[in-house]
């Protein structure tokens, strides 16, 4: 545990990144225009180019806001620089208060992203295998050939709890706790849903155990690893593991139905990994700036993280353009590259963290009322390609 502490806590508060336009021709006298308008410095072709796509992202989502019912917050960055940032709506509908790009919200399933990075972490400082079995972990645990690659990558063909009813839980728990859902695996053994490395199946049991593994080679529970180890090192502060039993609740957003009935609670609520961590807009840009410069984990790591492990026939093959790694969804573009990313869903939070390595973009959408446009962003994208190229910024089309 020293080592541990040792090491991985001497990830640094996050690198402060500039954003610089290279004109890239050699030729002094270029002169580019946008929105009808020429300039002949890189820098203000840059700063107007930039403000112009603003513009456009605002504009996209300022009716969003007025004909769709949106209700959140949007960061839109080319390496850690803000094009553009907004908050609309409330974090409490009855009370008016109003959102900010420093309110928390609920991330559902992008959470994913940061259990699977602790994971990954104690794979690169030794501390466990990919490779290893649950059974390492968990002796009793009673099905065999899952190892933690497998969870990572949803194909372990486990039951998904959330699936769960009160009669299987047990009729007497309030809330379902990590440990509950090992026990019941344990106990009860629900059918599986394939064997191990049949396929893709997507099951947050398998994000929910990686949490109780953390936890046990460790012996750190899940929240103040994460706190200690991503959150508070790279200046998060308002990023936070939240469950039912946390008496600190003063910063929570609040998730509602889409007619601002507000989202209670429930069993599932007090299992975390798959869920479970709240954060903002800013912070959440902090954490994708991290990963891209290397302050979480290896290059070498990263890139594993990033590989598509599905290619069967079977997982993807209605949209073969569509994979997932180790707590990445990942989208092919035209050029062949992916765009990683991931969404989330639980309660009225629809969530969007989408990262294009190749050009340094970054798009996060996180929204607290049930809204299933907020997964939506292609306008956003349409405005970024054209500003790869400064060419017919004005052009854009921003109501597909």
């Amino acid at each position: 545990m020293k080592f541990l502490k040792k090491n991985i806590l001497l990830i640094t508060v996050l690198c402060a990144f500039v954003f610089s336009a290279n004109a890239g021709t050699g030729n002094d006298n270029l002169i580019t225009c946008v929105a009808n308008e020429c300039y002949d410095e890189p820098s203000e072709i840059m700063q107007v180019a930039t403000g112009k796509a603003g513009e456009l992202i605002d504009s996209f989502y300022q009716k969003r806001h007025k004909y769709d019912g949106f209700n959140g917050c949007v960061m839109v960055a080319k390496d850690g620089v803000p094009i553009y940032s907004g908050a609309f709506g409330y974090g409490d509908y009855y009370d008016k208060d109003t959102l900010t790009l420093e309110s928390s919200i609920q991330l559902a399933s992008v959470t994913k992203t940061f259990t699977s990075s602790a994971i990954l972490l104690l794979v690169e400082k030794g501390f466990l295998s990919l490779d290893d079995s649950i059974q390492k972990f968990f002796p009793e645990f009673p099905y065999s050939g899952i190892t933690v690659k497998l969870l990572l990558s949803h194909r372990s063909g486990l039951p998904d709890y959330i699936y769960w009813d009160k009669y299987f839980i047990g009729t007497d728990v309030k809330y379902l706790s990590n440990a509950k859902v090992l026990d019941l695996l344990i106990r009860k053994k629900p059918d599986v849903r394939c064997r191990p490395d049949r396929l893709f199946l997507y099951s947050n049991t398998n994000y929910a155990l990686l949490a109780s593994i953390i936890e046990k080679v460790t012996g750190i529970n899940y929240k103040t690893f994460m706190h200690d180890v991503f959150f508070a090192p790279l200046g998060m502060a308002n990023t936070y593991v939240y469950t039912p039993d946390d008496s600190e609740t003063c910063c929570r957003t609040i998730s509602y139905e889409g007619r601002w009935r507000e989202w209670k609670d429930g069993v599932y609520d007090g299992v975390y990994g798959d869920k479970g961590i709240y954060s903002s807009v800013e912070d959440l840009l902090k954490w994708d700036q991290a990963l891209r410069a290397g302050l979480v984990l290896s290059e070498e790591t990263l890139q594993e993280a990033y590989k598509p492990r599905s290619l069967d026939r079977y997982s993807f093959a209605k949209e073969k353009d569509k994979n997932y790694g180790y707590g990445w969804r990942m989208i092919k573009q035209p050029d062949n590259s992916y765009l990683i990313y991931h969404n989330g869903l639980w309660h009225g939070s629809n969530n969007v963290f989408a990262r294009d390595l190749k050009d340094g973009y970054t798009v996060i959408v996180l929204g607290n009322k049930s809204n299933s446009n907020n997964y939506h962003t292609q306008p956003v994208w349409n405005v970024l390609n054209q500003l790869k190229t400064f060419e017919n910024l004005a052009d854009v089309d921003t109501q597909e």
